[in-house]
């Protein structure tokens, strides 16, 4: 609780410090600990609310319960590979906090909480730092960006400068630039262009979300990646070019890029995830290629301005909600591959006049024709085994074709619970 102390250097003859030593200094800002110090204890740092950097030496092998507890301005920490136990909660409560880890992935000690920051200790209702894995290098930061320099390459972990339009450099302190990291450009409201040097492989999740004056950016054909969220809640954003490069892009990468007209999708990605371009509100037109295996759950959720859409023969899968409030949607073709159709995937699609539905399809999910409210008649093959409660719910204007000539015990009591006129045995 000596809450006027900013800074403080622990010698290197210190091996040990005891649990709470600087419990509630609230206005430490930085802490240089001894290269000699084997355990991090016990709430050691526990709400140093103004605590920005720390450097854990490799001499450290344990980081204790509540450790860093509150420590709501720290940014980013490594936990080099000489750290083989972590106790739960160590980092709960640090909310702008990632976690850069030496080691590729967590070691069996490390607790199953370790990097919790919000959550409640009565049950599993938890929230996570972001954790980068793999990581080996030193914190260090210019008048641009926060960064860190490893053996032969930097990785930009934030950027720290004010201006409108930006050029990544492609070398900093010598070495290349090759990844862009979690929330490195989180919130640059101001931010309206941005150039990445073909040096950059990989856009970490939320790299650019919330970005909402940027109008362009040139992804280079170096990128292999594009991390969940990157481009979430851009909503200046125009369009954008995916190089053939990228082989993934994450769940959400384009959620609520409202001013985004058209995008099309390169040949090398073989999955849209879920809520990729969830709220694109303004997009008419998208080209999925035929690399394309499968449609996640939200994947085109309130794309109200969409009109039409092919989905290539390769996709087997159309997740729950895909195209949930597409309301300008007239038609689509779903091709011979696809197995099942998810939970909600067309729910809302009251412009929508015309669906084929194949005989590869078993499945029909819960409410997925739901308040298509323009669609006069659908044929169910007889390939379909399981139709979900309500499927065909509030489409006032459909008849409803069955290859079956009676109903199968799979569908659901309540599949036609608008008793929808039903014309069994047809064929053709």
């Amino acid at each position: 609780n000596c809450s006027s102390l900013t800074s403080i250097t622990i010698p290197n003859s210190v091996t040990s410090i005891g649990n709470y030593a600087f419990d509630s200094c609230s206005s430490l800002t930085s802490a240089t600990l001894s290269n000699n110090l084997t355990s991090i204890p016990e709430r050691l740092f526990y709400e140093c609310s103004s605590l920005t950097a720390i450097s854990i030496p490799h001499s450290v092998m344990s980081i204790g319960e509540n450790a860093f507890y509150d420590c709501s301005s720290l940014t980013s920490i490594t936990i080099p590979n000489s750290v083989t136990s972590i106790r739960n909660y160590a980092f709960i409560g640090c909310s702008l906090l990632t976690i850069y880890c030496e080691a590729t992935s967590k070691p069996s000690e490390w607790g199953s909480y370790w990097n919790v920051v919000l959550g409640d200790w009565n049950h599993d209702d938890y929230d996570y730092c972001p954790v980068i894995w793999g990581v080996y290098g030193e914190i260090k930061s210019n008048s641009d960006y926060q960064y860190i320099l490893t053996n032969d390459s930097v990785v930009i972990t934030k950027y720290i400068d004010s201006s409108t339009e930006v050029t990544i450099p492609s070398t900093i302190d010598n070495k290349p630039v090759t990844s862009i990291e979690y929330r490195a450009f989180y919130n640059c409201s101001s931010l309206t262009s941005i150039t990445i040097p073909n040096s950059v492989t990989s856009i970490g999740e939320d790299a650019f979300s919330y970005c909402s004056s940027l109008t362009s950016i040139v992804i280079p054909n170096s990128i292999t990646s594009i991390g969940s969220y990157a481009f979430d809640g851009c909503s200046s954003l125009t369009s954008i070019t995916i190089p053939n490069s990228v082989t993934s892009i994450g769940d959400g990468a384009f959620l609520g890029c409202s001013s985004l007209t058209s995008i099309t999708i390169p040949n090398s990605v073989t999955s849209i995830g879920s809520y990729v371009f969830s709220y694109c509100s303004s997009l008419t037109s998208i080209t999925i290629p035929s690399s394309v295996t499968s449609i996640g759950d939200y994947a085109f959720w309130n794309c109200s301005s969409l009109t039409s859409i092919t989905i290539p023969s390769s996709v087997t899968s159309i997740g729950g909600y895909a195209f949930w409030n597409c309301s300008s949607l007239t038609s689509i073709t779903i091709p011979i591959s696809v197995t099942s159709i998810g939970d909600w995937a067309f729910c809302n699609c009251s412009s929508l006049t015309s669906i084929s539905i194949p005989n590869s399809v078993t499945s029909i999910g819960n409410y997925a024709f739901l308040g298509c409210s323009s669609l006069t008649s659908i044929t169910i093959p007889n390939s379909v085994t399981t139709i979900g409660e309500s499927a065909f719910y509030r489409c006032s204007s459909l008849t409803i074709y069955c290859e079956a000539s009676s109903k199968p015990s799979g569908w659901s009591s309540y599949w036609n619970s608008s008793n929808r006129p039903v014309v069994w045995g047809y064929n053709g």
